[in-house]
């Protein structure tokens, strides 16, 4: 799956649209996310990015498969519903 991310590229004007979300929201969970999306398109593996945000490699994967089927709104959304048991 690293290579997936390693490939993952941002205009300009997405990562200006992904760097003001970060600054205005107010959870941190949204914020490490789009974190994990700006570094990701910096070049950095999904394994590094996992890494500085103490979080399994799958996770931020998972994060950017979010961002590239519905955008900023889907990896915003926080309806993480859990196992019912």
């Amino acid at each position: 799956m690293a290579q997936a991310a390693s490939a993952f590229t941002m205009t300009t004007l997405e990562r200006k649209r992904v760097a003001k979300f970060r600054r205005k929201g107010k959870d941190a969970r949204v914020y490490a996310r789009l974190s994990a999306l700006l570094w990701l398109a910096d070049g950095r593996t999904a394994e590094q990015v996992a890494a500085l945000l103490d979080v399994c490699p799958r996770t931020v994967n998972n994060w950017l498969a979010l961002y590239r089927a519905g955008g900023l709104d889907l990896v915003c959304r926080l309806d993480y519903q859990g196992d019912p048991g």
